[in-house]
């Protein structure tokens, strides 16, 4: 099972990422108002972040490790 980053523009945040494992929608990426990149685990998730980086490919293999321990 692998994990997927796809760009996903909406009104409300100009920088997204969808999070997905095998194509399902596990989590999102977005970037705060300090520019900082936070994974936000869960479908409907909007206040709680589990990880953040200021660097993206940082966050992505933290993100990319954890998701590889829950499956």
């Amino acid at each position: 099972m692998s994990i997927e980053f796809r760009e996903h523009h909406t009104s409300g945040h100009p920088f997204q990422l969808e999070v997905r494992r095998s194509g399902i929608l596990i989590g999102h990426v977005r970037r705060n108002v300090a520019g900082v990149y936070q994974y936000l685990r869960g479908e409907f998730n909007e206040l709680v972040f589990e990880f953040q980086d200021q660097d993206l490919d940082a966050l992505k293999k933290k993100i990319e490790q954890a998701e590889g321990v829950r499956r």
